[in-house]
């Protein structure tokens, strides 16, 4: 068809030529080809609109006389399209009258030209006109850039203010009013979704200045339908005329809809609260442009931004907002958990503070249970070195108290506000002790994946416990040595010295004096540890003290087990009071709380104390091999079985004799008997012996 010439690909400014008549065309197009310009046609007012859409050209050559639509009405629709209102328009006309040039004028032409053209007039106008279109652009499009980065310049200080405070209220204030300034807008607000309300609450009521207080809060949701819908549909939401958005106004009861009109209305709340005394005065809502804040799991609430102050809402305008929005969402959820750690720290302190109060109160040496003379004999010792620095030494058997001694002085001393650290240097394998004890650098040995501070470290200002010392391998023995005469330690994997002031209780149920004869102790280690000496007594060596330990477990197990039990009856505190207690007061604790599960009435007898108990402990016939019962065997196969069976006996007795001895400590027993730890074990595990009918916990 001819008014579906192609456009002719020329480098240099786009023209539209819009004329129903092919003659006009062609002399439009001889007259201009020439100069560069590339040309497209239209020969209707439609196809022009439709072509001027498309192309967006730098000039319109448009006839005036055309059957379906006339030029006039073509420019009216031209200028109020979006698009296409700043395309510059030359009327053509054989009309040279002044009424056409009015109407022209009117309809929106920059210029007219007659039939029949002036080549030279012709070319000249479009030259002008397109430059100057040209020019016209190109300051647009300098504002455009120049507002970009006015915005992103904005933008920059907003996000880089995000992390300059961690206070929930702060961090949204300064957030509301800087996008408002950023935006150019009457208002901005944030709404946070609150799970218990189930519904959107403005954390912070909007900034401004003469409005309610911005750090005012309320309990009633003055969310609006385009806050809500943006919310729950995860969407932006731009409404550029809230009167005239039908999806909004007809359906809306919100306060930002009920404010477009003078009248105020109350929320319906229990006192009687307005949006006008929320507010203090009205704010028409005219636009509103809606973003949700989108957190690492979830949707947060949204921000909301009200009435440009200029203009309408633009694309650029959500995007930013948009670009904004998810940082925002970020910081408030690291402002509000960081908030809520802050409130975790200080109920932790409280917490910390009531508990050290409890730890304290329960190892005052009031609390160490007892009054014969050599307990209290060893406790005037303590609390004569427990107001100074001295490194004390504890002597004792397994379960007379050690540890709960060591306490004692540290929580009268004047570091009891600082650590107490216990470590047992018997319980911890020897190639990790020296990690546990002084700590590691990162990679420092294989499985080392991370820095990691020692003992002596988590110790500083305070207390080092080292039970068991006596198990120390040497080669720590020298480096502890150190830390002594030097107050310094090296974690493994650095040369750098660290300074620790920390104070020794070391503690150990073996005779360090033999250790030391033996090659297995260093003797300077040994004086450097008894600058102060306690030993406790065992409990067989403080009999008196029985019965003041029975009546204080039976307490606490009353309390821990929901019983009544008064005491023991005649009989089974004669059984206990003459019993030898190798385990000593852990041995005690726990047969008065085997005895109190079993005992069915208020007192307890001898039938409810312990198996060992009833049927008595092996007698030294009876562990010895004469006490083996195996018949005499008559051949082969049966001495093979006696062998056997005998085999099996022999062990069990050993192991029996050796675990009672040691309180069914293995890696006593296996010091004691030079035996490997790791072969006794299993050997313990092959007869299925259960450790807790030797050894005493508590």
């Amino acid at each position: 068809m001819i008014g579906e010439e192609p456009v002719i690909e020329e480098p240099g400014s786009t023209i539209l030529i819009v004329d129903d008549e092919q003659i006009g065309r062609d002399v439009l197009k001889g007259l201009l080809i020439k100069q560069g310009y590339r040309l497209a046609f239209a020969t209707s007012g439609q196809e022009a609109l439709d072509k001027a859409r498309e192309l967006t050209p730098d000039l319109i050559l448009l006839d005036v006389m055309m059957p379906d639509m006339d030029g006039f009405e073509v420019c009216r629709r031209i200028r109020s399209d979006p698009i296409l209102a700043e395309a510059p328009v030359i009327m053509v006309t054989a009309l040279d009258d002044r009424k056409s040039r009015l109407s022209g004028i009117e309809a929106g032409a920059d210029s007219f030209i007659s039939k029949p053209f002036d080549g030279m007039e012709l070319q000249t106008q479009v030259r002008t006109i397109t430059r100057l279109n040209r020019y016209r652009r190109l300051l647009t499009a300098n504002r455009q850039l120049e507002n970009k980065i006015t915005q992103l310049s904005a933008l920059y200080d907003i996000l880089s203010s995000l992390n300059s405070t961690t206070d929930p209220d702060d961090l949204l204030e300064s957030i509301i009013q800087k996008t408002k300034e950023l935006l150019n807008v009457e208002r901005v607000s944030i709404f946070l979704w609150d799970e218990n309300k189930a519904g959107l609450y403005p954390d912070v009521v909007p900034v401004e200045r003469d409005l309610a207080s911005s750090k005012a809060k309320t309990d009633i949701p003055v969310a609006s339908e385009v806050a809500d819908r943006a919310f729950h549909e995860g969407v932006p939401m731009l409404v550029q005329d809230i009167d005239s958005d039908k999806s909004v106004s007809e359906n809306c009861h919100c306060e930002e809809c009920s404010l477009r009109s003078p009248t105020t209305s109350s929320y319906g709340s229990a006192n009687g609260t307005t949006k006008q005394s929320l507010m203090e005065k009205e704010l028409l809502i005219r636009s509103v442009l809606c973003v949700p804040l989108k957190g690492k799991q979830k949707i947060i609430g949204v921000i909301e931004a009200v009435n440009k102050r200029e203009g309408r809402f633009t694309e650029d305008n959500q995007k930013l907002l948009e670009a904004m929005a998810d940082n925002i969402a970020l910081s408030i959820e690291r402002a509000n958990l960081y908030h809520d750690l802050r409130q975790a720290e200080a109920l932790l302190r409280r917490q910390n503070a009531d508990l050290r109060l409890s730890v304290s109160q329960k190892y005052r040496f009031e609390n160490i249970i007892g009054n014969s003379e050599e307990i209290t004999a060893v406790l005037k010792n303590a609390e004569q070195v427990a107001l100074t620095d001295s490194t004390v030494l504890i002597y004792g058997e397994t379960g007379t108290g050690k540890e709960l001694l060591a306490r004692a002085i540290h929580h009268i001393s004047p570091r009891s506000q600082k650590n107490f650290v216990p470590i047992n240097c018997g319980a911890i394998p020897k190639e990790l002790l020296e990690s546990e004890l002084f700590g590691h650098e990162r990679g420092s040995f294989t499985g080392a994946i991370r820095r990691r501070i020692g003992r002596f470290e988590q110790a500083n200002e305070g207390t080092l416990f080292l039970d068991e010392i006596g198990d120390m391998p040497l080669n720590l023995q020298v480096r502890l040595l150190r830390v002594l005469q030097e107050g310094v330690i090296q974690r493994l994997g650095s040369n750098d010295d660290i300074e620790v002031d920390v104070r020794i209780i070391a503690a150990t149920h073996e005779d360090l004096a033999g250790l030391i004869e033996k090659g297995e102790f260093r003797e300077d280690l040994y004086y450097r540890l008894k600058v102060f000496q306690l030993e406790l007594p065992p409990l067989r060596k403080r009999k008196s003290d029985i019965p003041l330990l029975i009546n204080h477990f039976i307490a606490h197990y009353n309390e821990k087990l929901g019983k009544q039990i008064t005491g023991l009856d005649d009989s089974a505190l004669d059984i206990l009071y003459n019993y030898g207690y190798p385990g000593n007061i852990r041995e005690l604790q726990h047969i008065i709380e085997s005895a109190m599960i079993r005992c069915k009435g208020d007192l307890i007898t001898p039938h409810d104390l312990p198996d060992e108990f009833i049927t008595p402990r092996l007698s030294s016939k009876e562990t010895t091999f004469d006490s083996l019962n195996i018949p005499a065997p008559r051949n082969k196969e049966e001495l093979n079985a006696a062998r056997d069976e005998a085999q099996k006996q022999v062990e069990l007795l050993f192991l029996k004799e050796i675990l009672s001895t040691a309180s069914g400590n293995v890696a006593e027993a296996a010091r004691r008997t030079g035996m490997n730890r790791s072969w006794l074990s299993e050997l313990i595990s092959k007869h299925q012996l259960d450790l807790s009918q030797f050894r005493s916990v508590g």
